[in-house]
């Protein structure tokens, strides 16, 4: 079984997009896709029978109008956005649809807040499933479905390899957005001052990145008989849900240099 990982990266995730490209162009067909975060969205509406073309057309629809609607904000404690309008979006691509009906394999991978647990959704609504998976913390308020109180799956378990391996793939294509730190342990030191200024978005930023480039090690430890597909995507915050086109190109282009080692693993 060939599993299909997409990681988390917020508007970064659109690369997720240029790498299924490269994907059908080998007819390289995943049985499973995992999803966390943004991977979830992506990878729910490729696992729907969206291709990597229609993908791209919906996401090319948004432009910093259609963000500003999309991430409306809402005075509360508990978060920014109530992610209503976003379901508003996905309801007439994806209306109704069962994730145990999808044409592949699909599970979203969401926080229970409450309970502490990484929560994994392979049944029921697809659209719930998403909008569990995308509620980045303090950004959106957490999502109530089927009784739980979720949050962003990404926050825990930005490359989920170890739940694709858990629905029982044997091959595994994962694919990672996000910054990659090589961390050094030093003792304490002078060093020379750079004069950079941090606000707290960039303090946020540099946390984010600490925090998910060591989980996403801890996943790439359990990486056996498969590929990690990195994309660069420094330039395109988080937020930059209008550089749909910038991140999808950026996705294909990279993933091109990976097209001998994807042959050699599904052959």
């Amino acid at each position: 079984m060939l599993g299909l990982v997409l990681g988390g990266g917020a508007a970064k995730g659109y690369a997720h997009i240029g790498v299924l490209k490269v994907l059908e162009e080998e007819g390289i067909k995943p049985d499973i896709i995992i999803g966390a975060s943004m991977g979830a969205l992506i990878g729910g509406f490729y696992a729907a029978g969206f291709n990597s073309k229609e993908l791209e057309q919906i996401c090319m629809k948004i432009d910093k109008k259609k963000k500003k609607w999309l991430f409306k904000l809402h005075i509360s404690k508990k978060g920014f956005v109530d992610g209503r309008n976003i379901i508003k979006y996905l309801k007439p691509y994806l209306g109704t649809k069962k994730i145990e009906e999808l044409p592949i394999k699909f599970v979203a991978v969401a926080t229970d807040i409450e309970h502490h647990s990484e929560i994994i959704i392979n049944k029921g609504d697809l659209i719930q499933a998403i909008r569990s998976a995308i509620s980045i913390p303090v950004v959106f308020m957490p999502h109530n479905y089927a009784g739980r109180v979720l949050i962003d799956g990404g926050f825990v378990n930005p490359l989920p390899i170890t739940i694709a391996q858990k629905f029982g793939a044997k091959k595994i294509i994962a694919v990672n957005v996000l910054r990659k730190i090589d961390y050094k342990q030093c003792e304490m030191s002078s060093a020379p001052p750079t004069h950079k200024t941090y606000n707290i978005k960039k303090v946020f930023i540099e946390i984010f990145d600490y925090i998910t480039s060591r989980l996403i090690d801890y996943q790439l430890m359990y990486l056996k008989d498969g590929i990690l597909i990195n994309i660069n995507t420094k330039g395109i915050s988080l937020s930059h849900f209008e550089k749909a086109r910038e991140a999808i190109n950026r996705g294909y282009d990279q993933a091109q240099k990976y097209r001998k080692d994807l042959k050699r693993l599904v052959n």
